[in-house]
């Protein structure tokens, strides 16, 4: 059978898409158009019947039968005179149909899956900054951004699901994109959302335990992260972690091209820590017999492996180290991954999404080469957290911070305080903790404490409103109270780094309540 996609004045074939599965009721079935829920059918799409936590789509095949849907995509067989095609998984099977509609637009893009515990939102980023740098017109789905070339916008509040992904990918090819980077979560790879898309490179920063109440067991949830590399085109490759245990132990099991990174161990392209201060951090990286110094503002061994995998990802491309370095260094910061906020005063503030065990530790172990005096971490507890993770944090925070601050990742009305409590057993001591619910009282007491030398690390929201205020309902982020306080009091400012009449910085009174 041709692996060819043909198209008729009838439509798609579906046999030429899915030609393992079994179809009954018809020789084949062809169609314009698809659906994954009932409730959305039209007339003429093609339902695929998809099994979640709230419901199963198989049970509604009548309804969506009755609103148009003339063939059916099922993992059993119905009782339906409707056309069936019968496979294994047929969330595999919508992420495959939803690309063949869209002419699989990542075979005409260069495209790179980055996935991980840590690090995959900021390598992104990076990877993305490469190809700019080298002059490629880029397409980006993140976590904190969607960009489909020159046009950008925020990232919209919904999953990350197959025809979301189909149409920012064709997007990207309208766009004369040559390049998508894309950012895959473990709950994506989970639910098959990238079926269908063909990586050139696939990335995986490191593989820690994450994610346990979705996934259900750390096994489960690495054999997610590696169902990554099932997506490499061909002539694919892989760009892994020589450093971490897991993605080490991949390396040669994995019948493509590899290219590792690492600090500690052997690798392709590895780095050395030159120097680091409390704003930047210089480190060489070396790819074989060839060296070049990178200085970046985001400080930390985290970023350092950051950079190496977009370095990886850039020699992959055929780019030139410093072509690379340049878009490495032209970065910049990006939003609530280890920011900065520098407004004058004597001690450090930094703002981090921290949310995960292995991410806090990170975070405060980054700050601790930079720092003097003490380690203040604002800790955030979110609905998301299974018991034992909050448990897990109030480890890390009691034996890597000297000072932890326990506050809530929304304001609400209502407060809950059993979460806070939670934090709190995994300290050996409760009394090295400073609970304080409202997240606005929680920054503005901890930066009142801060002493010279000391830095204050706020966690858990990044660049994620937590609030709406005002008349106007402001959206609020840790960033803009930490600015607004600091500005406050910045007797320690020069004139010119005081915002005189800047409206995007309000005085620290209007957040009060």
């Amino acid at each position: 059978m041709s692996t060819q996609l043909v198209k008729t004045n009838l439509g798609i074939r579906l046999r030429e898409i899915l030609p393992d599965a079994k179809l009954i009721g018809a020789d084949e079935v062809y169609f314009r158009s698809c659906c994954g829920m009932w409730n959305d059918c039209q007339a003429d799409d093609l339902f695929v019947a998809i099994m979640d936590a709230e419901q199963d789509g198989h049970d509604f095949t009548q309804e969506a039968i009755g609103r148009g849907a003339t063939a059916i995509v099922t993992e059993r067989l119905l009782t339906t005179n409707r056309p069936q095609c019968v496979v294994a998984d047929s969330r595999e099977a919508y992420g495959k149909i939803c690309q063949a509609l869209a002419g699989h637009p990542s075979q005409r893009l260069t495209t790179v899956g980055v996935s991980g515990t840590d690090g995959k939102t900021v390598t992104s980023h990076l990877i993305s900054s490469v190809f700019r740098a080298a002059g490629m017109q880029s397409g980006l789905v993140s976590s904190i951004e969607v960009s489909c070339g020159a046009g950008r916008q925020s990232v919209p509040k919904q999953d990350f699901n197959p025809p979301w992904l189909a149409e920012q990918l064709t997007q990207m090819v309208i766009a004369n994109c040559e390049c998508a980077v894309l950012e895959i979560p473990s709950i994506a790879l989970a639910k098959r959302g990238l079926s269908g898309v063909g990586l050139d490179i696939a990335v995986l920063t490191n593989i820690r335990e994450n994610h346990l109440n979705f996934h259900g067991s750390e096994a489960n949830y690495r054999r997610a992260k590696m169902r990554l590399l099932d997506q490499l085109k061909p002539t694919g490759l892989a760009v892994l972690n020589a450093d971490d245990p897991t993605t080490h132990f991949l390396i040669n099991q994995i019948d493509k091209p590899v290219l590792t990174v690492g600090i500690k161990q052997e690798a392709d392209v590895t780095a050395r820590l030159i120097e680091r201060s409390r704003g930047e951090q210089t480190f060489m990286i070396t790819a074989g017999s060839d060296s070049i110094p990178i200085r970046t503002s985001i400080i930390g061994d985290p970023h350092i492996y950051n950079c190496l995998t977009a370095m990886a990802v850039g020699l992959a491309s055929g780019l030139d180290l410093s072509t690379i370095a340049k878009g490495l260094e032209s970065a910049g910061r990006i939003p609530g991954r280890l920011e900065r906020v520098e407004c004058g005063q004597p001690f450090g503030v930094w703002i981090d999404s921290a949310r995960s065990t292995g991410q806090l530790a990170n975070a405060i172990a980054s700050l601790r080469q930079v720092t003097t005096g003490k380690i203040w971490c604002i800790c955030s507890v979110d609905d998301a957290q299974s018991e034992l993770q909050r448990r897990r944090i109030g480890e890390i925070i009691e034996r890597a911070a000297d000072q932890a601050v326990i506050t809530r990742s929304s304001i609400d009305q209502v407060i809950d305080y059993e979460p806070a409590h939670q934090v709190l057993d995994g300290f050996d001591d409760p009394a090295n903790a400073q609970l304080i619910p409202n997240r606005f009282q929680a920054i503005e007491w901890t930066l009142q404490q801060a002493q010279p030398g000391d830095s204050v690390l706020v966690t858990g929201c990044g660049e994620r409103p937590f609030a709406l205020i005002g008349e106007h309902n402001w959206t609020i982020t840790d960033r803009d109270v930490c600015q607004a306080w600091l500005y406050d009091h910045a007797t320690l400012a020069p004139d010119n780094q005081k915002p005189k009449g800047n409206p995007e910085i309000f005085n620290i009174d209007d957040y009060r309540f």
